[in-house]
């Protein structure tokens, strides 16, 4: 029986016959990018490292062009700069990118608290509620690093329940950000996840009333609670 390659899948058509499909497998620059990316946001890659074309060839087992190819997409996704003949720097996060960040979120994040329907509302505090149980699960765990994409999430719920492609679209462009504020940060998060996700039960409740200024004193306090440091406000 000859065994079907990476390229292909058999989808139904009809319910009762099934034509391939030709998939494209990632290229090495996607590979590059993507192992990169996780690397500088799991810190494995800390701000102000120099990273190396020949030493990440080395470690991803492939040549250094498609390596060149994802540094320069991470150059443009603001997590590198590319000093020609020396290599990526591992950017610094400013206080001014912080605050930027920390204002976009806020704006974001509360656009439409106070006008969503009844079963919006619903939908989401049932998506938040199930977000801050599997938050308290990793907590027991300790795995902090699963913890920094769930509270991620967890805010991407307010702008996704607005049901706007455009907004979700630009919140995504600052994750890497987020991502990156968060690791900045373990050290003043740890010794109080507890209050943490609290805060983030506060956020719920005031979701659940619909009042957007009450939700909008609630999201600066936390953000300055987790980032103020990075803000320059602590």
């Amino acid at each position: 029986m000859r065994v079907a390659p990476y390229s292909e899948r058999l989808v139904p058509t009809n319910g009762a016959v099934a034509a391939p499909v030709t998939t494209t497998p990632p290229s090495a620059v996607e590979q590059a990018h993507a192992q990169l990316r996780e690397w500088l946001r799991d810190g494995t890659f800390p701000p102000g490292s120099m990273l190396s074309e020949n030493d990440l060839a080395k470690r991803l087992g492939m040549s250094r062009t498609p390596v060149r190819a994802a540094l320069r997409r991470l150059e443009a996704d603001g997590w590198v700069t590319i000093y020609p003949q020396r290599g990526a720097l591992v950017r610094t996060l400013s206080i001014d990118e912080a605050i930027a960040v920390s204002d976009a979120r806020v704006v974001l994040e509360s656009a439409h608290i106070d006008a969503l329907s009844d079963d919006a509302r619903a939908q989401l505090c049932s998506r938040l509620e199930d977000s801050i149980r599997q938050q308290i699960a990793e907590l027991e765990q300790g795995s902090y690093e699963k913890l920094v994409p769930l509270t991620i999430d967890f805010h991407r719920a307010f702008v996704e329940a607005g049901d706007n492609p455009l907004l979700i679209d630009f919140y995504d462009r600052m994750r890497d950000r987020q991502s990156v504020m968060m690791l900045r940060t373990y050290e003043q998060v740890t010794g109080r996840w507890d209050e943490f996700i609290a805060e983030h039960r506060r956020l719920l409740d005031r979701a659940k009333e619909g009042n957007r200024a009450a939700f909008l004193a609630e999201l600066r306090s936390h953000i300055i609670q987790n980032h103020g440091p990075l803000m320059g406000a602590l």
